[in-house]
Protein backbone atom coordinates (compact mmCIF):
# COMPACT_ATOMS: atom_id res chain seq x y z
CA UNK A 1 0.00 0.00 0.00
CA UNK A 2 0.55 3.53 -0.35
CA UNK A 3 0.65 5.78 2.14
CA UNK A 4 1.03 9.61 0.55
CA UNK A 5 2.45 12.22 2.87
CA UNK A 6 0.49 15.73 2.36
CA UNK A 7 2.96 18.93 3.40
CA UNK A 8 1.71 22.25 2.71
CA UNK A 9 1.28 25.21 4.35
CA UNK A 10 -2.41 26.14 4.53
CA UNK A 11 -5.29 24.22 6.29
CA UNK A 12 -7.23 24.71 3.17
CA UNK A 13 -5.13 23.35 1.27
CA UNK A 14 -4.13 20.33 3.34
CA UNK A 15 -7.70 19.09 3.16
CA UNK A 16 -8.40 20.25 -0.31
CA UNK A 17 -5.03 18.07 -1.72
CA UNK A 18 -6.47 15.25 0.97
CA UNK A 19 -9.85 15.27 -1.08
CA UNK A 20 -7.94 15.07 -4.49
CA UNK A 21 -6.04 12.30 -3.74
CA UNK A 22 -9.01 10.44 -2.80
CA UNK A 23 -10.72 11.05 -5.45
CA UNK A 24 -7.30 10.27 -7.28
CA UNK A 25 -7.90 6.78 -5.85
CA UNK A 26 -5.53 7.01 -2.84
CA UNK A 27 -6.37 5.50 0.38
CA UNK A 28 -4.04 6.14 2.98
CA UNK A 29 -2.21 9.72 3.60
CA UNK A 30 -0.26 11.52 5.89
CA UNK A 31 -1.06 14.10 7.52
CA UNK A 32 2.41 16.46 8.00
CA UNK A 33 1.10 18.60 10.79
CA UNK A 34 4.20 20.00 11.45
CA UNK A 35 4.27 21.90 8.10
CA UNK A 36 1.43 24.19 8.65
CA UNK A 37 2.17 28.15 8.98
CA UNK A 38 -0.89 28.23 11.82
CA UNK A 39 -0.90 26.05 14.49
CA UNK A 40 -3.02 22.66 13.58
CA UNK A 41 -6.31 23.56 13.75
CA UNK A 42 -7.46 19.86 14.12
CA UNK A 43 -11.16 20.54 14.50
CA UNK A 44 -11.30 21.74 11.12
CA UNK A 45 -8.74 18.60 9.55
CA UNK A 46 -9.67 15.45 11.29
CA UNK A 47 -13.46 15.58 11.10
CA UNK A 48 -13.83 16.04 7.04
CA UNK A 49 -11.04 13.56 6.46
CA UNK A 50 -12.30 11.30 3.09
CA UNK A 51 -9.76 8.38 3.83
CA UNK A 52 -7.28 6.63 6.89
CA UNK A 53 -4.73 9.16 7.55
CA UNK A 54 -1.46 9.25 10.35
CA UNK A 55 -1.33 12.29 12.15
CA UNK A 56 2.57 13.17 12.46
CA UNK A 57 3.72 16.40 14.05
CA UNK A 58 7.90 16.03 12.92
CA UNK A 59 10.70 18.15 15.34
CA UNK A 60 13.30 19.69 13.12
CA UNK A 61 16.01 17.33 14.15
CA UNK A 62 13.61 14.67 12.88
CA UNK A 63 13.53 16.42 9.71
CA UNK A 64 10.47 17.86 10.49
CA UNK A 65 9.15 21.95 10.29
CA UNK A 66 7.76 22.17 13.74
CA UNK A 67 8.28 25.76 15.10
CA UNK A 68 6.26 25.78 18.30
CA UNK A 69 7.75 24.31 21.57
CA UNK A 70 8.11 20.47 22.51
CA UNK A 71 5.13 20.31 24.56
CA UNK A 72 2.27 22.13 22.11
CA UNK A 73 3.62 19.71 19.95
CA UNK A 74 3.06 16.98 22.14
CA UNK A 75 -0.22 17.72 22.65
CA UNK A 76 -1.21 18.33 19.08
CA UNK A 77 -0.45 14.38 18.88
CA UNK A 78 -2.61 13.46 22.01
CA UNK A 79 -5.23 15.68 20.43
CA UNK A 80 -5.51 14.27 17.24
CA UNK A 81 -5.88 10.68 19.10
CA UNK A 82 -8.69 12.20 21.20
CA UNK A 83 -9.72 13.44 17.94
CA UNK A 84 -10.35 9.55 16.33
CA UNK A 85 -6.84 9.91 13.97
CA UNK A 86 -7.05 6.17 12.54
CA UNK A 87 -2.62 6.35 13.00
CA UNK A 88 -0.39 8.52 14.84
CA UNK A 89 3.48 8.54 14.41
CA UNK A 90 5.39 9.20 17.76
CA UNK A 91 9.14 9.05 18.09
CA UNK A 92 10.51 5.97 20.31
CA UNK A 93 11.63 8.77 22.79
CA UNK A 94 8.53 10.24 23.07
CA UNK A 95 5.93 7.25 22.93
CA UNK A 96 5.87 6.33 26.71
CA UNK A 97 4.39 10.03 27.18
CA UNK A 98 1.41 9.27 24.77
CA UNK A 99 -0.78 6.33 25.76
CA UNK A 100 -2.39 4.50 23.57
CA UNK A 101 -5.83 5.91 23.58
CA UNK A 102 -9.38 4.68 21.83
CA UNK A 103 -8.92 3.03 18.31
CA UNK A 104 -5.90 4.53 17.59
CA UNK A 105 -2.87 2.57 15.74
CA UNK A 106 0.63 3.78 17.49
CA UNK A 107 3.69 4.13 14.49
CA UNK A 108 6.41 4.27 16.57
CA UNK A 109 9.26 5.78 14.56
CA UNK A 110 13.09 6.73 14.42
CA UNK A 111 15.06 8.76 12.19
CA UNK A 112 18.17 9.79 11.58
CA UNK A 113 18.98 12.19 8.82
CA UNK A 114 22.67 11.57 8.81
CA UNK A 115 23.72 8.58 9.90
CA UNK A 116 22.95 4.70 10.49
CA UNK A 117 22.48 3.28 14.31
CA UNK A 118 25.06 1.04 15.10
CA UNK A 119 23.25 -1.32 16.54
CA UNK A 120 20.25 -1.76 14.84
CA UNK A 121 18.73 -4.61 17.01
CA UNK A 122 19.34 -2.72 20.09
CA UNK A 123 17.39 0.65 18.46
CA UNK A 124 14.30 -2.11 17.88
CA UNK A 125 13.94 -4.00 20.89
CA UNK A 126 13.57 -0.48 22.87
CA UNK A 127 11.23 0.37 20.00
CA UNK A 128 9.45 -2.50 20.74
CA UNK A 129 8.87 -1.17 24.59
CA UNK A 130 6.93 1.87 23.43
CA UNK A 131 3.74 -0.33 22.26
CA UNK A 132 3.95 -0.14 18.76
CA UNK A 133 1.66 -1.22 15.61
CA UNK A 134 3.68 -0.03 13.50
CA UNK A 135 8.06 0.20 13.82
CA UNK A 136 8.98 2.94 11.74
CA UNK A 137 13.01 3.13 10.88
CA UNK A 138 14.36 6.01 8.61
CA UNK A 139 18.38 6.32 8.30
CA UNK A 140 20.71 7.43 5.88
CA UNK A 141 22.95 4.66 4.64
CA UNK A 142 26.27 5.06 3.25
CA UNK A 143 27.39 2.04 1.81
CA UNK A 144 25.64 -0.68 0.03
CA UNK A 145 26.18 -3.08 2.87
CA UNK A 146 24.54 -0.95 5.69
CA UNK A 147 21.12 -0.38 3.60
CA UNK A 148 21.04 -3.88 2.14
CA UNK A 149 21.92 -5.61 5.95
CA UNK A 150 18.68 -3.03 7.06
CA UNK A 151 16.84 -4.20 4.29
CA UNK A 152 17.02 -7.64 5.09
CA UNK A 153 16.87 -6.77 9.17
CA UNK A 154 13.34 -5.28 7.99
CA UNK A 155 12.27 -8.58 5.85
CA UNK A 156 13.23 -10.99 9.02
CA UNK A 157 11.19 -8.23 11.22
CA UNK A 158 8.19 -8.50 9.13
CA UNK A 159 8.36 -12.51 8.86
CA UNK A 160 7.97 -13.07 12.25
CA UNK A 161 5.82 -10.25 13.03
CA UNK A 162 3.75 -12.03 9.93
CA UNK A 163 3.82 -15.21 12.10
CA UNK A 164 2.57 -13.87 15.18
CA UNK A 165 5.90 -14.00 17.10
CA UNK A 166 5.68 -12.49 20.36
CA UNK A 167 8.13 -9.35 20.86
CA UNK A 168 7.80 -8.45 16.82
CA UNK A 169 5.73 -5.85 14.89
CA UNK A 170 5.15 -5.24 11.20
CA UNK A 171 8.40 -2.74 10.07
CA UNK A 172 8.84 0.35 7.73
CA UNK A 173 12.37 0.84 6.88
CA UNK A 174 13.67 3.45 4.99
CA UNK A 175 16.78 4.37 3.49
CA UNK A 176 16.88 7.88 2.76
CA UNK A 177 19.16 9.04 -0.26
CA UNK A 178 19.50 8.20 -3.66
CA UNK A 179 21.67 5.40 -2.43
CA UNK A 180 18.42 4.09 -0.35
CA UNK A 181 15.83 5.04 -2.36
CA UNK A 182 15.22 1.05 -4.13
CA UNK A 183 13.89 0.34 -0.45
CA UNK A 184 10.97 2.96 -0.84
CA UNK A 185 10.55 1.22 -4.82
CA UNK A 186 11.30 -2.53 -3.37
CA UNK A 187 9.19 -2.21 0.13
CA UNK A 188 6.96 -5.11 -0.67
CA UNK A 189 9.69 -7.31 -1.49
CA UNK A 190 11.14 -6.76 1.81
CA UNK A 191 6.82 -7.52 3.62
CA UNK A 192 6.74 -3.49 4.38
CA UNK A 193 2.95 -3.26 5.56
CA UNK A 194 3.03 -0.07 2.97
CA UNK A 195 5.68 2.62 1.65
CA UNK A 196 5.61 6.17 1.99
CA UNK A 197 5.18 9.18 -1.22
CA UNK A 198 4.57 12.70 -1.33
CA UNK A 199 1.64 14.31 -2.67
CA UNK A 200 3.82 16.25 -5.23
CA UNK A 201 6.90 16.18 -7.19
CA UNK A 202 7.78 19.88 -5.65
CA UNK A 203 7.25 19.08 -2.21
CA UNK A 204 9.96 16.58 -1.70
CA UNK A 205 9.44 16.01 2.55
CA UNK A 206 12.74 13.81 2.80
CA UNK A 207 15.85 12.53 0.62
CA UNK A 208 15.11 10.33 -1.89
CA UNK A 209 11.23 10.29 -1.72
CA UNK A 210 9.10 9.85 -4.38
CA UNK A 211 5.87 11.22 -5.46
CA UNK A 212 2.85 9.48 -5.80
CA UNK A 213 2.09 9.47 -9.34
CA UNK A 214 5.49 8.35 -9.95
CA UNK A 215 5.50 4.82 -7.61
CA UNK A 216 1.83 4.27 -8.50
CA UNK A 217 2.50 4.92 -12.66
CA UNK A 218 6.08 4.44 -13.45
CA UNK A 219 7.12 1.87 -10.83
CA UNK A 220 3.74 0.23 -10.56
CA UNK A 221 3.81 -0.16 -6.94
CA UNK A 222 0.21 -1.55 -5.98
CA UNK A 223 0.07 -3.53 -8.93
CA UNK A 224 2.94 -6.01 -9.61
CA UNK A 225 4.10 -8.86 -7.14
CA UNK A 226 6.73 -8.40 -4.53
CA UNK A 227 8.92 -10.85 -6.14
CA UNK A 228 8.39 -9.32 -9.53
CA UNK A 229 12.03 -9.49 -11.78
CA UNK A 230 14.29 -6.19 -10.78
CA UNK A 231 16.47 -4.44 -13.46
CA UNK A 232 17.64 -1.24 -13.57
CA UNK A 233 20.33 1.37 -14.51
CA UNK A 234 23.84 2.04 -12.13
CA UNK A 235 25.54 5.04 -12.78
CA UNK A 236 26.63 7.76 -10.73
CA UNK A 237 25.22 10.49 -10.71
CA UNK A 238 21.75 8.83 -12.22
CA UNK A 239 18.81 10.69 -11.97
CA UNK A 240 18.55 12.28 -15.29
CA UNK A 241 18.82 8.85 -16.65
CA UNK A 242 15.59 8.09 -18.73
CA UNK A 243 16.42 4.17 -18.97
CA UNK A 244 13.92 3.28 -16.46
CA UNK A 245 11.11 5.14 -18.31
CA UNK A 246 11.72 3.40 -21.18
CA UNK A 247 12.44 0.21 -19.38
CA UNK A 248 8.98 0.36 -17.41
CA UNK A 249 7.08 1.55 -20.32
CA UNK A 250 8.32 -1.30 -22.36
CA UNK A 251 7.34 -4.07 -19.64
CA UNK A 252 4.17 -2.36 -19.58
CA UNK A 253 3.49 -2.73 -23.12
CA UNK A 254 4.96 -6.38 -23.47
CA UNK A 255 3.02 -7.52 -20.28
CA UNK A 256 5.95 -8.33 -17.94
CA UNK A 257 5.84 -8.18 -14.64
CA UNK A 258 9.56 -6.30 -13.96
CA UNK A 259 10.32 -3.37 -12.88
CA UNK A 260 13.91 -0.94 -13.83
CA UNK A 261 15.18 1.28 -11.23
CA UNK A 262 17.88 3.83 -10.86
CA UNK A 263 21.09 2.91 -9.09
CA UNK A 264 23.00 5.81 -7.62
CA UNK A 265 25.98 3.53 -6.53
CA UNK A 266 29.32 5.47 -6.33
CA UNK A 267 32.31 4.02 -7.72
CA UNK A 268 34.13 2.50 -4.22
CA UNK A 269 30.41 0.85 -3.87
CA UNK A 270 30.69 -0.93 -7.55
CA UNK A 271 31.74 -4.07 -6.78
CA UNK A 272 29.44 -4.68 -3.78
CA UNK A 273 26.55 -3.67 -5.20
CA UNK A 274 27.15 -6.22 -7.95
CA UNK A 275 28.04 -9.14 -5.01
CA UNK A 276 24.25 -8.58 -3.55
CA UNK A 277 22.27 -7.54 -5.88
CA UNK A 278 20.85 -10.91 -6.27
CA UNK A 279 19.19 -10.08 -2.79
CA UNK A 280 16.82 -7.16 -4.24
CA UNK A 281 15.51 -9.44 -6.86
CA UNK A 282 18.39 -8.17 -9.79
CA UNK A 283 18.08 -10.41 -12.62
CA UNK A 284 20.01 -7.61 -15.31
CA UNK A 285 21.55 -3.99 -15.53
CA UNK A 286 22.15 -1.28 -17.48
CA UNK A 287 25.87 0.01 -16.48
CA UNK A 288 26.50 4.26 -17.25
CA UNK A 289 28.95 6.54 -16.07
CA UNK A 290 31.12 5.66 -14.60
CA UNK A 291 31.30 1.98 -14.35
CA UNK A 292 31.60 0.99 -17.82
CA UNK A 293 34.91 -0.33 -17.10
CA UNK A 294 35.67 -0.97 -13.47
CA UNK A 295 32.14 -3.54 -13.45
CA UNK A 296 34.60 -5.64 -15.39
CA UNK A 297 36.01 -7.18 -12.67
CA UNK A 298 33.00 -8.66 -11.66
CA UNK A 299 31.73 -10.48 -14.52
CA UNK A 300 32.19 -14.16 -14.66
CA UNK A 301 31.94 -13.51 -18.60
CA UNK A 302 31.67 -11.29 -21.36
CA UNK A 303 31.08 -11.29 -24.51
CA UNK A 304 33.61 -10.44 -27.56
CA UNK A 305 33.11 -6.82 -27.58
CA UNK A 306 33.84 -6.18 -24.07
CA UNK A 307 36.71 -7.74 -23.82
CA UNK A 308 38.00 -6.20 -27.04
CA UNK A 309 36.63 -2.45 -25.65
CA UNK A 310 37.19 -2.94 -22.68
CA UNK A 311 33.85 -1.34 -21.64
CA UNK A 312 30.32 -3.37 -20.94
CA UNK A 313 26.93 -1.38 -20.66
CA UNK A 314 25.09 -4.37 -19.98
CA UNK A 315 25.07 -7.30 -17.17
CA UNK A 316 22.86 -10.00 -16.76
CA UNK A 317 22.45 -12.47 -13.96
CA UNK A 318 21.72 -15.81 -14.74
CA UNK A 319 19.99 -17.99 -12.64
CA UNK A 320 23.61 -20.23 -11.86
CA UNK A 321 25.79 -17.26 -10.37
CA UNK A 322 26.56 -16.36 -13.54
CA UNK A 323 27.52 -12.63 -13.99
CA UNK A 324 27.62 -12.10 -17.80
CA UNK A 325 28.52 -8.70 -19.48
CA UNK A 326 27.59 -7.69 -23.13
CA UNK A 327 28.43 -4.30 -24.96
CA UNK A 328 25.09 -3.11 -26.93
CA UNK A 329 26.21 0.39 -27.40
CA UNK A 330 28.59 -0.14 -30.36
CA UNK A 331 25.83 -2.22 -32.49
CA UNK A 332 23.27 0.33 -31.83
CA UNK A 333 25.59 3.53 -32.27
CA UNK A 334 27.43 2.26 -35.64
CA UNK A 335 23.98 1.28 -37.65
CA UNK A 336 22.33 4.47 -36.70
CA UNK A 337 25.60 5.89 -38.92
CA UNK A 338 25.64 3.46 -41.30
CA UNK A 339 21.88 4.55 -42.05
CA UNK A 340 22.42 8.25 -42.02
CA UNK A 341 25.82 7.56 -44.39
CA UNK A 342 23.23 6.26 -47.20
CA UNK A 343 23.17 2.36 -46.01
CA UNK A 344 20.32 -0.28 -44.73
CA UNK A 345 22.85 -1.33 -41.97
CA UNK A 346 25.00 -4.48 -41.61
CA UNK A 347 25.78 -4.77 -45.31
CA UNK A 348 28.97 -6.53 -45.88
CA UNK A 349 31.37 -4.36 -47.10
CA UNK A 350 29.67 -1.61 -45.16
CA UNK A 351 29.16 1.42 -46.40
CA UNK A 352 31.45 3.11 -44.07
CA UNK A 353 34.42 0.83 -45.54
CA UNK A 354 37.54 3.11 -46.24
CA UNK A 355 35.74 6.48 -44.95
CA UNK A 356 37.77 8.29 -42.05
CA UNK A 357 35.78 9.19 -38.18
CA UNK A 358 36.84 11.23 -35.31
CA UNK A 359 36.20 10.23 -31.94
CA UNK A 360 35.53 12.57 -29.28
CA UNK A 361 36.14 11.14 -26.01
CA UNK A 362 37.57 7.29 -24.87
CA UNK A 363 35.43 6.86 -22.05
CA UNK A 364 32.91 3.93 -22.39
CA UNK A 365 30.65 5.48 -25.27
CA UNK A 366 34.19 6.19 -27.04
CA UNK A 367 35.86 3.18 -26.89
CA UNK A 368 32.19 1.20 -28.15
CA UNK A 369 32.01 3.12 -31.37
CA UNK A 370 35.62 3.28 -32.32
CA UNK A 371 35.79 -0.79 -32.01
CA UNK A 372 32.07 -0.97 -34.04
CA UNK A 373 33.56 1.84 -36.71
CA UNK A 374 36.78 0.42 -36.99
CA UNK A 375 35.29 -3.39 -37.42
CA UNK A 376 33.08 -1.89 -40.14
CA UNK A 377 36.75 -0.84 -42.06
CA UNK A 378 36.55 2.85 -40.80
CA UNK A 379 40.06 5.23 -40.23
CA UNK A 380 39.56 5.69 -36.74
CA UNK A 381 41.16 8.85 -34.59
CA UNK A 382 40.33 9.15 -31.39
CA UNK A 383 41.38 11.77 -28.83
CA UNK A 384 40.75 13.07 -25.60
CA UNK A 385 41.16 16.10 -22.99
CA UNK A 386 43.15 13.45 -21.43
CA UNK A 387 45.66 12.45 -23.95
CA UNK A 388 46.72 9.61 -22.16
CA UNK A 389 43.43 7.67 -21.84
CA UNK A 390 43.24 8.32 -25.33
CA UNK A 391 46.56 6.74 -26.46
CA UNK A 392 45.87 3.99 -24.37
CA UNK A 393 42.61 3.19 -26.44
CA UNK A 394 43.92 3.60 -29.35
CA UNK A 395 47.17 1.38 -28.58
CA UNK A 396 43.44 -1.03 -27.70
CA UNK A 397 42.37 -1.10 -30.72
CA UNK A 398 45.36 -0.22 -33.03
CA UNK A 399 43.95 2.72 -34.61
CA UNK A 400 45.14 6.56 -34.67
CA UNK A 401 44.99 8.98 -31.56
CA UNK A 402 45.79 13.11 -31.41
CA UNK A 403 45.31 15.70 -28.69
CA UNK A 404 42.69 17.42 -27.83
CA UNK A 405 44.30 21.01 -29.42
CA UNK A 406 44.98 19.19 -32.50
CA UNK A 407 41.19 17.75 -32.81
CA UNK A 408 40.48 20.94 -35.86
CA UNK A 409 43.13 19.95 -37.70
CA UNK A 410 41.49 16.34 -39.03
CA UNK A 411 40.01 16.18 -42.78
CA UNK A 412 37.48 13.42 -41.94
CA UNK A 413 33.64 11.51 -43.40
CA UNK A 414 32.81 11.04 -39.29
CA UNK A 415 32.81 12.85 -36.28
CA UNK A 416 31.52 11.20 -33.23
CA UNK A 417 30.85 13.28 -29.78
CA UNK A 418 31.31 10.72 -27.15
CA UNK A 419 32.06 13.42 -24.28
CA UNK A 420 29.14 14.58 -22.01
CA UNK A 421 29.84 18.42 -23.42
CA UNK A 422 25.94 19.71 -24.53
CA UNK A 423 24.24 17.03 -22.15
CA UNK A 424 21.23 18.29 -19.92
CA UNK A 425 21.56 20.98 -17.92
CA UNK A 426 25.02 22.43 -19.50
CA UNK A 427 23.40 22.36 -22.96
CA UNK A 428 25.40 25.21 -24.41
CA UNK A 429 28.41 22.85 -24.42
CA UNK A 430 29.92 21.37 -27.43
CA UNK A 431 33.28 19.55 -27.89
CA UNK A 432 33.78 20.92 -31.79
CA UNK A 433 35.01 23.69 -33.44
CA UNK A 434 33.18 25.03 -36.14
CA UNK A 435 35.62 24.10 -38.69
CA UNK A 436 35.61 20.86 -37.96
CA UNK A 437 32.57 20.50 -40.16
CA UNK A 438 32.12 20.00 -43.95
CA UNK A 439 29.11 19.28 -46.07
CA UNK A 440 28.28 16.34 -46.78
CA UNK A 441 29.80 14.35 -43.24
CA UNK A 442 28.10 12.70 -40.80
CA UNK A 443 27.87 13.87 -37.49
CA UNK A 444 26.87 11.81 -34.43
CA UNK A 445 25.93 13.22 -31.18
CA UNK A 446 25.93 10.25 -27.77
CA UNK A 447 24.27 13.35 -25.99
CA UNK A 448 20.63 12.09 -25.85
CA UNK A 449 19.06 14.87 -23.75
CA UNK A 450 18.46 17.41 -25.51
CA UNK A 451 17.74 15.37 -28.18
CA UNK A 452 19.38 18.90 -30.76
CA UNK A 453 22.87 19.81 -28.66
CA UNK A 454 24.70 22.49 -29.78
CA UNK A 455 27.13 20.08 -31.26
CA UNK A 456 24.09 18.84 -33.62
CA UNK A 457 23.15 22.31 -34.75
CA UNK A 458 26.52 23.45 -35.26
CA UNK A 459 26.62 20.64 -37.60
CA UNK A 460 22.79 21.06 -39.40
CA UNK A 461 23.70 24.84 -40.55
CA UNK A 462 26.84 23.73 -41.85
CA UNK A 463 25.22 20.68 -44.39
CA UNK A 464 25.85 18.02 -42.45
CA UNK A 465 24.10 14.76 -42.09
CA UNK A 466 23.00 14.55 -38.07
CA UNK A 467 22.49 11.44 -35.62
CA UNK A 468 21.06 12.10 -32.16
CA UNK A 469 22.10 9.88 -29.24
CA UNK A 470 18.52 9.33 -28.89
CA UNK A 471 19.07 6.92 -31.78
CA UNK A 472 21.91 5.27 -29.94
CA UNK A 473 20.20 5.23 -26.95
CA UNK A 474 17.08 3.24 -27.76
CA UNK A 475 19.23 1.43 -29.86
CA UNK A 476 20.94 0.13 -27.42
CA UNK A 477 17.77 0.10 -24.99
CA UNK A 478 16.18 -2.45 -27.43
CA UNK A 479 19.00 -4.96 -27.39
CA UNK A 480 19.47 -5.06 -23.72
CA UNK A 481 15.52 -5.87 -22.96
CA UNK A 482 16.05 -8.62 -25.42
CA UNK A 483 18.98 -9.78 -23.31
CA UNK A 484 17.21 -9.18 -20.10
CA UNK A 485 13.56 -10.65 -21.17
CA UNK A 486 14.44 -12.55 -24.54
CA UNK A 487 11.19 -10.31 -26.19
CA UNK A 488 11.80 -7.50 -28.55
CA UNK A 489 10.78 -4.10 -27.48
CA UNK A 490 9.38 -1.55 -29.62
CA UNK A 491 11.86 1.23 -30.78
CA UNK A 492 8.90 3.65 -31.88
CA UNK A 493 7.54 3.28 -27.95
CA UNK A 494 11.11 3.88 -26.67
CA UNK A 495 11.50 6.67 -28.79
CA UNK A 496 8.68 8.30 -28.35
CA UNK A 497 8.86 8.00 -24.60
CA UNK A 498 12.29 9.22 -24.61
CA UNK A 499 10.86 12.43 -26.85
CA UNK A 500 8.13 13.23 -24.53
CA UNK A 501 10.32 12.85 -21.37
CA UNK A 502 13.07 15.24 -23.07
CA UNK A 503 10.22 17.72 -24.15
CA UNK A 504 8.77 17.29 -20.75
CA UNK A 505 12.07 18.41 -18.98
CA UNK A 506 12.14 21.94 -21.28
Amino acid sequence: MLCVSIATSSHHRLIESHAKLVADGVKFVELRLDFLRKNPELSRIIPVRPSAAIATCRRRQDGGQWRETEEMRLTTLRAAIAAGIEYVDLEEDVAASIPRYGKTRRVISHHDMHGFPDDLEALYQRMMKCDPDFVKIAVMPKTVDQLFDFLQFVREKNRQAKAGTAGFARTIGIGMGELGQLSRILAKRFEMPYTYATFSHSRIIAPGMLDYKELSDDYRYDKLPADANVYGVVGFPVGHSLSPAIHNGSFVAAGINSVYLPFAIPPEELHRFVERAGEIGVKGLSITIPHKVSVIEKLTQEDKAVEAIGACNTVVFKDDGQIIGYNTDYVAAVLSIEIAAGGKGHETPSVLQDKTALVLGSGGAGKAIAYGLKKRGVDVTVTDGNFARAKELSAQLGCECCGWNERAEHKIDILVNCTPLGMFPNVDGTPAEDSMFHAGMVVFDSVYNPERTMFLSQAETRGCKTVSGVEMFVGQACLQFKLFTGEKASAKLMRDIVKQAISAIK
